[in-house]
């Protein structure tokens, strides 16, 4: 996530899969196609890219709602501050490769950044998981104490549930 934002743009189905078999996984037509999705909120379809390419993959959405997409390896990818994106970050996802839960990284992400990121979410398979930033009369957090407390513990809810959380907006 260092390099600059990205545009989303929807670009044709045979060219990204054409990138992603050619190996070029961080090509233009994959990381817009990406953005795009994100912002449209098509998180499933969002997934099946990122499990087409076998890799995990992070959307950043700032304040400014501008986008970043990273492309991590099969098991493993991380929210990095992008150099220039305005705080605070309004929405972080990322998938798994099959189940969505928050991993020990997951939750070392949403504890380090609990005070400048509102959402997250996380995309499996056929469903996907919400926290949220907590307001100080909310209930159900992910933890007891720690920065962990300020983040909302939800259920898996299947793809077409609303979430309150399209688009980073």
């Amino acid at each position: 996530m260092r390099g600059s934002s990205v545009s989303p743009v929807l670009h044709h189905p045979d060219e990204v899969s054409g990138d992603i078999t050619g190996g070029h996984l961080e090509s233009p037509a994959v990381k817009e196609t990406i953005a795009c999705l994100a912002q449209r909120g098509s998180w499933e379809d969002l997934w099946r890219v990122a499990h087409s390419m076998s890799r995990e993959v992070s959307v950043l959405f700032d304040s400014e709602g501008r986008i970043w997409v990273d492309v991590g390896t099969a098991g493993q990818v991380r929210l990095a501050p992008p150099q220039g994106a305005r705080i605070p970050f309004r929405l972080w996802v990322h998938t798994h490769p099959w189940d969505a839960y928050w991993s020990e990284t997951d939750l070392g992400t949403l504890a380090a950044y609990s005070r400048i990121l509102e959402s997250a979410l996380v995309l499996g398979h056929d469903h996907m998981k919400r926290a949220r930033r907590l307001g100080a009369s909310d209930t159900g957090a992910l933890a007891g104490g720690g920065p962990l407390s300020n983040w909302s513990s939800e259920p898996c809810l299947p793809y077409g549930a609303d979430t309150g959380a399209g688009g980073g907006q």
